[in-house]
C-alpha cells in the first residue's frame, strides 16, 4: 500500500506535483481505511448501559439521602473545640445548679440554727423563771414560817 516509491512517470514531475501526488495517494489510503473501519464498527455488538445507569443513579439517590442524614447528625457538627464549649457549658450550669442548692441548704441551716437558737434562749429564760419561782416560793414560805412563829 505504499506508494511513495516514485513511479516511472512521476519522474518528470515536480518536487510539488510529487508531493501532492503523494498525499492525494495517502488521502484515498485512509478513505478506504475509514470506510474499513465503519463497516467493522457495524459488527461490533453493543451494550444497553440503560439498566446499569438506572442501578448507578438509584444508588447515588440513597447515598445522596443517607450523606443528607448524616449532614444533619449533630454528631458530624462536632469538632474538638465545639465539644469543648458545650463540656464547658454543661459543667458551667452543673456549678451554678450545685451553688443553687448549696445556698438553699445553707440558708435553710441558717433558718434552723435560728430557730434551734430561739428555742435555746426561750429554755434559758424559762429555767431562770422557774429558779426565781423556787426562790420566791422558798422566800414565801420561810417568811411565813417566821411570821408564824412570831405571832405565836
Amino acid at each position: 500500500m505504499h506508494k511513495n516509491l516514485i513511479s516511472p512517470e512521476q519522474d518528470d514531475l515536480d518536487p510539488a506535483a510529487r508531493a501532492f501526488e503523494a498525499l492525494r495517494d495517502e488521502v484515498t489510503d485512509l478513505r478506504h481505511a475509514i470506510n474499513h473501519l465503519a463497516q467493522h464498527v457495524e459488527t461490533i455488538p453493543t451494550q444497553d448501559y440503560r439498566k446499569t445507569l438506572a442501578e448507578i443513579l438509584r444508588a447515588q439517590d440513597n447515598m445522596s439521602a443517607e450523606i443528607t442524614d448524616l449532614k444533619s447528625h449533630p454528631a458530624i457538627s462536632l469538632t474538638p473545640e465545639i465539644f469543648w464549649q458545650e463540656l464547658e457549658k454543661t459543667k458551667d450550669r452543673s456549678l451554678q445548679k450545685e451553688r443553687k442548692s448549696l445556698n438553699a441548704m445553707e440558708d435553710t441551716l441558717r433558718t434552723n440554727s435560728n430557730m434551734i437558737g430561739q428555742w435555746i434562749e426561750q429554755a434559758r429564760a424559762a429555767n431562770i423563771q422557774n429558779w426565781r419561782i423556787i426562790q420566791v416560793g422558798s422566800l414565801g414560805i420561810v417568811l411565813g414560817g417566821a411570821i408564824v412563829f412570831v405571832l405565836k
